[in-house]
């Protein structure tokens, strides 16, 4: 770890030594990779596990809840981590202690919500026992809310390896609890339970990370100030993040069964690999890679992001067009026949991805030089747009229809995104537009070669 951190400083030179940069940037891509790749493999088996333990409308309930703590967590998000990490003084135990003050006290608000919206949740869902799984689930954001800001210093210093490590041991926990509580009881609340219990070794885990370095209740009217100036945008955007990413299974959760939200929430999993590879990619390289470029000049420092980027898209291009062509093959084999009517939804949902991609690995670039305020517009389009067509489409088209408008929703905040880098100088069109035909071309080829070897796409099933 010393190496690694001592490695990272070398970066922090005001002269700014970009070579070094380059060379933690690329390791740090890789660890992300293979730690990402490792904790596929266990949630693979996990899920070959369990599916075949579990009902499908286990996983249904789960996914819902999932969803529900995912939304509060994103609809009361200020940004802490990322204010860590572009702060000049993000490494300040007056700084860190006030971020960490304010992340346990949101935590214990939101809980409090978890216990109010639990009984009109379980009603509009039509479902008695949500009543009681949205309090208990709920533990987990308090829970979480303790995490030390080590986690957030070890992001600032692009320290991959030991945050990669970190969550790969934590999801190897959750699998170890998760199973044995399916061995005894046969239900939701295995799921629940590896939630929870994962969520508890993390905290303890991350106050291991940095030795030395804890966290105590402080409030520095200062970094109070810095967080929220940041954060009111930040709000705004991890608000409509939601929206645009999670409010899909909420919705299709109130218009289909649970075994059905639950083959589309397999479905989904696999489809998402490659974006799930690039967002580890972008809290772990991107954004502290981003930022400390930030102070060169405006040409230059976009220069270094479009040289850098290249090679991440050439690798999402190759990894997307697999997963688009060869997915839902992935899927059958993987899960057994109560989910195989899903597999079309694989390589719809995936093919959707490509502008995800495009303006995930730009956007830093605003938020780096104070305009957070883009990404906020930019994801509220994005999520006014999924809460009005995926309904439209469902009732027009049936889940085809819903499944479609789902995965080309990102499509606004692409364009948002691409107008405020433009106003700012910065123009990411012609690389996109290289890269996106090189994708197409990637997918047309996957699909010719798959078909000629006797693979045939999957039909659409009409599910309920």
């Amino acid at each position: 770890m010393r190496e690694a951190v001592a490695e990272v400083e070398q970066t922090q030179k005001p002269e700014g030594d970009l070579r070094s940069l380059g060379r933690v940037a690329i390791s740090g891509t890789v660890w992300s990779v293979a730690a990402y790749a490792a904790s596929m493999c266990l949630r693979l088996f996990t899920n070959i596990v369990l599916s075949r333990m579990l009902a499908p409308e286990n996983f249904g309930l789960m996914t819902l809840l999932n969803t529900t703590i995912t939304g509060l967590s994103l609809f009361s998000d200020i940004g802490l981590t990322p204010n860590i990490i572009r702060s000049k003084r993000g490494d300040e135990p007056e700084f860190l202690n006030t971020a960490w003050t304010i992340q346990v006290l949101r935590g214990a608000g939101l809980w409090l919500i978890c216990a109010i919206i639990s009984l009109p949740f379980a009603r509009f869902y039509r479902e008695p026992q949500l009543k009681y799984l949205v309090p208990i689930i709920g533990f987990s954001l308090i829970a979480t809310s303790f995490v030390s800001t080590s986690v957030s210093t070890l992001s600032r210093r692009m320290a991959v390896r030991q945050l990669a490590l970190m969550d790969l041991g934590i999801y190897a926990c959750q699998l170890v609890a998760t199973v044995a509580w399916a061995l005894v009881d046969r239900s939701v609340w295995a799921l629940v339970f590896g939630k929870l219990f994962a969520d508890v070794v993390r905290v303890i885990v991350s106050y291991r990370m940095i030795p030395g370095q804890t966290n105590r209740f402080h409030w520095d009217q200062d970094a109070a100030r810095e967080i929220f100036t940041l954060g009111r945008w930040v709000f705004l955007s991890t608000a409509f993040t939601f929206m645009a990413g999670q409010s899909d299974r909420l919705i299709l959760g109130r218009l289909v069964s649970f075994p059905t939200l639950a083959m589309y929430g397999m479905a989904f999993a696999l489809s998402d690999i490659p974006r799930q590879i690039i967002m580890t990619f972008r809290g772990f390289i991107v954004m502290p890679f981003v930022a400390k470029l930030a102070h060169l000049p405006r040409e230059e420092f976009f220069t270094l992001v479009l040289k850098y980027r290249r090679t991440v898209l050439l690798a999402a291009a190759v990894l997307l067009a697999f997963v688009v062509t060869c997915g839902d093959l992935a899927m059958w084999r993987i899960y057994d026949s109560r989910y195989h009517a899903a597999t079309w939804m694989v390589p719809m949902l995936a093919f959707g991805l490509w502008q995800t991609i495009l303006y995930t690995t730009t956007s830093p670039c605003l938020f780096v030089i104070g305009d957070s305020r883009n990404a906020a517009i930019g994801y509220g389009c994005s999520g006014v747009t999924i809460l009005l067509l995926t309904p439209f489409a469902f009732y027009h088209w049936g889940l085809a229809g819903a499944v479609c408008a789902i995965a080309f929703s990102d499509f606004p905040a692409y364009l948002v995104n691409l107008y405020g880098l433009r106003k700012e100088k910065m123009r990411p069109l012609a690389q996109d537009f290289t890269f996106t035909l090189l994708f197409l071309a990637l997918v047309a080829s996957f699909a010719a070669f798959r078909i000629s070897i006797g693979f045939p796409f999957p039909q659409i099933v009409d599910l309920h």
